[in-house]
């Protein structure tokens, strides 16, 4: 497992340092050109005052805090550009012989900007100068036809932050809801710092970085959420970071920042479950959690006006106490007494009919036929006749304390144990910066980023105090290196090379010191035990795991000026891989239960009656018997590979990404630019580096296996025109390396056209239109491909040892032996497993943007926006099951039909034909009928009672019932395998294609006005609708259809859909103290203590997300998703949030009755059925259940769920020392009117629980801080 065991990030092999050498020298070579620059553009045109062009004028951009000057001449068309200036606040000015000199101050430059400044001359002599403010706003002179904004240094200072993660703060630009960008899967959005993506490339995360993005390490952002440029890429949503850096003067500061449990609200549903009656607490009580963030930066100059460093150390220790509770056994019951009273089940405490009070002593029910009664388990049956031997079980429950919770458990054998567990998670974060200006032509910036995180007691977390925990570490690297080269006034090139090596490793107790200790081993294998009736003593719920997803990148850019054209293009290069490994399974697990021999003499206790299975259960745990043995086998890579023993999943997946952009930037006239581009990407088909690339023999023909080759071949019963299934591998040192998971796509060419129109006659500078088209691609993530590419069968088994004779923990043998080989071909009777594959010709999914909007300057720094947003999204990628049930076409509808009106089917007959139904009898067709089957049986009369006929047809392909083999039903009817499903040797065979398809629209209104007067603001309003029929933000996307005969019925509202956002921020620094309007008095005291106060505030208003009732009965197929049928009156609008003493409620005024098609049943089936329906106060029926055959007629996510709105403050105090030092007091405040912030309500009409909201976040939560800012 390389360096995901040992950590090693030195332990790079010499190949793939000399191959990326060797393409890092031919990018040099060949000046490709990067994309995506965090930089900023300068352009503009020089005129006389007549508005002739004046080449040759010399233009100068002074960065104000770092005193570096950059020097460029205007062209023969009186153009000039500066293509990438670092973000900041410059000073440019113009000058020309027999011109006065004319300089622009305070021309703030923000992160990828490009910003148009035009200057008109004057007759005059050089020594005579103008000097303007540059009242102008940039953004307003901005020549992009894209949509975003920026995130500023001073909101990521001012505005409240309780986590200080700058990247949180992307919510409060319009277009954005969670981490969908413009309505677009979170697979669209490209995040970078410095150039450089910082994802998590394994998986598709949404807004997250995998290095931590402090408020001291962020100097601004900006987001993209419409692009018309075809520099942006790898995705239709940007956002672009860029850290801070150091200046002509030492600056820095020192900060904590602290998190208490005791300045924080709990939650609303905490708070309604009250107090303890017997000790006062509360019987939710928050849970502890102290966080402490602190550290210090510092940035200056090495050499003034050339050479400048940033250094910042921040680090963060959490400490956590939970409320656990976790079942034990009683002190009774670990001697083997079984406690029970007579004629009742046990109950603990809060059960309806308790059987114990809150101590833990007995109470006998009214309904009891008995006293208590303590009774031995041991001595009864012959094989579980004493304690176990072998010593293993009695060590495991040493570890577990006596209960002191009588709520849990049967409370007279098994009870609670309620105890504060820890966690820590300490965390550690450094990160470098140098700039440096060789000459006015040079310049070099480095930045390194080193992240080390420790969490103990966070990965299979202790069940008890004196259990093992265990533990998880992170290890993070970043760098950056950007070398940007002015070869002449016209001609710039940038070129940049940066990596990511994000780590994660999770510890399992037993390989950390001390934890091996307690766990049992047989032989020289070490095994886990799983117990039935109690919390295991060690959290056996997971495996060891790891990886680590690096990615290195290379790029270059260059920007060529000609007349009136801004070139530039060229490509960049990625090499994405993520080497990750499980363990599922591979340390075997003892399962503790009866396997194949009966427990005997424990159910004809005297009255122990419906106690009998739990005290079943806790002899098999005392004595040590064994259900089930567990062991997962994992093959090597390789031609030929074998499953071993101890073999760990592990996966090398190595991918390879280009992209190619040119453009022009072509201003027509000052006040008119036209933006053309064309982008080509390049994803490579991911595949294992070590030979372990599963996919599907025939690729998407394969996935239907015996019924044929395509959707065509579905619902086509006894037509069998395939073959059995088959798993393969491919690629790289793979038995077939010529072979891939899909075709490559080469073809994927993006065009970008906009236009940036600052009208004229509107005022000069004050109002801009722009309107823009492009195309971004969705990159795959490596997770689905690490799901569909080794999640198949054939590289992985687990055998199950269920022993037919009785086995306790005395005598194991281990390890187990794998069943059969690697991919071997799974039977036709097998049909418990899942075949994933890829469609052959996949490609690469696409987005299309497209915006209008014009912009005003209402005021100076203020400016109101008004926009339409829309996208398309095109061959999205979905997974879907071919395997959906045929109920119509074999006569099963019709089948059950019949038998529920009381009829006897001849179908039904043939199937169930000469089988001796327990309680029936043989079915002849006559005194006995397969209908009599389905209608009396225990077994099959479920399906009856909840018309779940595709239940049914389930049932009959894959039920071992009445026959002891898996599709024996059908089989011995002599009816074909495919009957009721495309490929049976499969429960599930799912085929990943470009199937889904997704459209946006949005009004976008915006007000923003930059900082100034001590004042900020930014509101935006978005109305909303997006429309599609997949998220995309699953691990493996996989959301089968309604009905894959109507693939159009699938298109719906997507649950991040939200109608109604309004979003506000800003800060104001209050007007007392010195050099403000109040209280400026010359009282030092007065003014200290009223002076340097600033607010911060972000609150937004949203309406509710889409959701989606439904009925879950399976009328038509097995795919859970069905909805009801609409028979009344039922508005979009209708739900609103209601309390009562009885809980929370969305749905008032509408009661749960007995469905109407309980009265088509048989009789004895109705008292079964469990189906209700929904109507209003008045009883008129809106929603009932579909009907056998039937799929709901209510459209997906047709209501609107609880709407909310947040109100997050920052409140900050300034304390001047001196000339050049500052103490700051802050307290963020998230939720600052601890309004719940309601989770959505339970949908399905069919439960007691229809309406009910159970959950709900947003509990007030308050940081503390202090910092010294110098």
């Amino acid at each position: 497992m390389g360096c995901l065991n040992h950590y090693n990030y030195r332990r790079i092999k010499v190949r793939k340092l000399l191959y990326l050498a060797t393409l890092c020298v031919i990018l040099l070579v060949c000046g490709l050109v990067r994309a995506q620059g965090t930089n900023a553009t300068l352009s503009g045109t020089v005129t006389d005052n007549t508005g002739a062009v004046i080449p040759g004028a010399t233009i100068s951009a002074q960065n104000v805090r770092t005193g570096v000057v950059i020097n460029t001449t205007t062209n023969e068309s009186g153009v000039y550009i500066f293509p990438s200036l670092q973000p900041g606040i410059y000073e440019v000015t113009a000058e020309k012989s027999g011109f006065r000199k004319l300089a622009y101050n305070e021309v703030t430059l923000e992160v990828s900007a490009r910003v148009a400044l035009n200057f008109q001359l004057e007759v005059g002599t050089v020594t005579e100068s103008v000097d303007v403010r540059a009242d102008v706003d940039t953004r307003l002179a901005l020549g992009t036809s894209s949509v975003g904004g920026v995130v500023t240094g001073q909101q990521v200072r001012d505005l409240p932050l309780p986590n200080r993660n700058a990247l949180g703060l992307v919510s409060v630009h319009a277009g954005l809801v969670g981490d969908n960008l413009s309505g677009a899967r979170i697979g669209t959005l490209n995040i970078t710092r410095d150039g450089i993506n910082v994802q998590d490339n394994r998986i598709n995360s949404g807004v997250a970085s995998t290095i931590f993005t402090s408020t001291d390490l962020i100097e601004e952002f900006r987001i993209v959420t419409s692009p018309a440029d075809a520099e942006f890429g790898r995705g239709s949503g940007q956002i672009q970071m860029i850290t801070r850096s150091g200046t002509n003067e030492f600056h820095g500061s020192l900060f904590e920042s602290h998190r208490n449990t005791a300045l924080n609200a709990n939650t609303w549903f905490n708070n309604q479950r009250g107090h303890d009656p017997v000790t006062g607490a509360p019987i939710s009580p928050r849970n502890i959690l102290i966080r402490n963030q602190f550290g210090g930066r510092i940035g200056g100059p090495i050499i003034r006006n050339r050479t400048f460093f940033h250094v910042l150390y921040e680090g963060q220790h959490i400490r956590q106490k939970n409320s656990v509770t976790s079942t034990v056994f009683t002190q009774p019951a670990r001697q083997g007494i079984f406690r029970f009273f007579p004629g009742v089940r046990n109950g603990n405490a809060n059960a309806a009919v308790p059987t114990v009070d809150l101590a833990g002593n007995p109470v006998r029910p009214a309904s009891a036929t008995g006293d208590l009664q303590s009774v031995s388990l041991f001595g009864r049956d012959p094989n579980r006749s004493a304690p176990d031997r072998s010593g293993v079980i009695q060590r495991m429950i040493s570890l577990m304390p006596l209960p002191n919770n009588f709520r849990t458990g049967d409370g007279l054998n098994t009870a609670g144990f309620t105890w504060i567990r820890s966690q820590s998670d300490d965390f550690k974060h450094l990160s470098l910066r140098f700039d440096h200006q060789f000459d006015d032509r040079h310049r070099l910036t480095f930045s390194y980023t080193r992240e080390n995180g420790d969490a103990k007691n966070s990965f299979l977390a202790q069940p008890f105090p004196d259990s093992p925990g265990g533990n998880s570490l992170s290890r993070d690297r970043f760098y950056s290196l950007s070398i940007i080269s002015t070869f002449k006034p016209t001609l710039l090139n940038e070129f940049r090379i940066g990596a990511l090596r994000p780590l994660l490793r999770f510890f399992a107790p037993w390989e950390l010191e001390g934890g091996s200790n307690v766990q049992p081993s047989a032989g020289n294998q070490l095994y886990l035990i799983d117990f039935a009736s109690v919390t295991d003593p060690i959290n056996v719920s997971n495996d060891p795991q790891g990886r680590i997803t690096p990615v290195y990148q290379f790029s270059d850019t260059l920007t060529w000026l000609r007349g009136r054209h801004a070139f530039k293009g060229g490509a960049e290069v990625r090499f994405v891989s993520t080497n990750g490994f499980n363990s599922f399974d591979v340390t075997p697990r003892a399962v503790l239960g009866t396997g194949g021999v009966a427990i005997q003499n424990i159910n004809n206790i005297p009255g122990i009656g419906q106690n009998n299975t739990a005290a079943q259960s806790m002899l098999n745990d005392l004595s040590g018997s064994i259900g089930s043995l567990r062991q997962a086998f994992n093959a090597p890579g390789g031609p030929n590979p074998n499953f071993l023993a101890g073999e760990v999943k592990y996966r090398n997946w190595r991918s390879r990404e280009l992209a190619m952009f040119f453009k022009d930037d072509m201003r027509l006239s000052p006040s008119l630019t036209l933006n053309l581009g064309v982008r080509w990407e390049f994803f490579g088909v991911p595949y294992d580096a070590n030979g372990k690339t599963a996919a599907v023999v025939g690729g998407t023909a394969g996935i239907f296996g015996i019924s044929g080759a395509s959707m065509a071949d579905l619902f086509q019963p006894g037509r069998m025109n395939g073959s059995l299934s088959r798993v393969q591998t491919v690629g790289p040192n793979s038995a077939n390396p010529d072979a891939k998971l899909y075709n490559d796509d080469w073809n994927n060419f993006a065009p970008a056209v906009g236009l940036s129109w600052s009208i004229p006659f509107l005022g000069k500078d004050k109002t801009v239109l722009r309107m823009g088209y492009g195309i971004g691609y969705e990159r795959n993530s490596l997770r689905i491909i690490d799901v569909l590419g080794s999640d198949l069968p054939g590289l992985r088994t687990v055998t199950t040892l269920v022993p037919g004779s009785y086995l306790d923990l005395t005598r194991i043998t281990l390890p187990l032996q794998p069943a059969g080989k690697p991919l071997d071909t799974v039977p036709i009777t097998e049909r418990t497993q899942t075949l994933r594959g890829f469609d052959t010709n996949l490609r690469l999914p696409y987005v299309q943007n497209w915006n209008i909007s014009i912009q005003r300057e209402l005021a100076r720094r203020t400016l109101l926006e008004v926009r339409y947003v829309g996208n398309k999204g095109t061959k999205l990628v979905r997974g879907f099951d071919i395997n959906e049930v045929n109920i119509f076409e074999t006569g099963i509808l019709e089948a059950f039909l019949t038998t529920m009106a009381g009829g006897h089917s001849p179908l039904l007959d043939r199937i169930f034909m000469g089988l001796n139904i327990p309680g029936l009898g043989v079915v002849d067709g006559r005194r006995i009928t397969g209908s009599d089957v389905v209608r009396f049986n225990t077994t099959t009369q479920g399906h009856l009672a909840s018309n779940g006929v595709a239940s049914f047809a389930d049932f009959l392909n894959r039920s071992t019932q009445f026959t002891g083999e898996v599709g024996g039903l059908l089989r011995r009817a002599g009816l074909p395998e495919n009957f009721i499903i495309a490929n049976p040797q499969f429960l599930s065979s799912r085929l990943t294609a470009n199937t889904a398809n997704s459209t946006y629209h949005s009004l976008q209104v915006e007000v923003t006005k930059r900082f100034t007067s001590g004042w900020q603001l930014q509101s935006n309003y978005t109305w909303s609708r997006a429309l599609g029929e997949e998220e995309g933000d699953g691990q493996e996307i996989i959301d089968s259809y309604r009905n894959l005969r109507n693939w159009r019925l699938d298109k719906r509202l997507m649950d991040f859909h939200i109608t109604h956002v309004w979003r506000n921020s800003g800060s104001v620094e209050l007007p007392f103290g010195p050099k403000r309007k109040f209280l400026n008095g010359n009282n030092p005291v007065v003014s200290r203590l009223v002076g340097g106060w600033v607010i911060g505030a972000i609150f937004n208003v949203f309406s509710g997300s889409p959701i989606s009732l439904s009925s879950g009965v399976n009328s038509y197929n097995t795919f859970g998703d069905n909805t009801p049928v609409i028979v009344g009156q039922l508005p979009k609008s209708f739900g609103a949030v209601e309390k009562d003493g009885n809980g929370v409620f969305y749905f008032g005024g509408l009661q749960r009755v007995p469905d109407p098609s309980i009265a088509n049943m048989p009789a004895n089936i109705r008292p079964l059925s469990t189906l209700t329906a929904i109507a209003d106060s008045s009883g008129r029926l809106i929603l009932v259940n579909p009907t056998p055959g039937q799929l709901g007629t209510l459209a997906p996510f047709y209501l609107e769920g609880p709407g909310s709105f947040r109100f997050d403050v920052s409140l900050s105090k300034r304390i001047r020392i001196g000339e050049s030092k500052e103490l700051e007091f802050r307290a963020d405040a998230t939720n600052v009117t601890n309004s719940p912030q309601w989770n959505n309500p339970n949908t399905d009409i069919n439960s007691s629980n229809f309406g009910r909201i159970t959950g709900a976040g947003g509990n007030r939560i308050i940081i503390v801080g202090i910092r010294v800012n110098f």
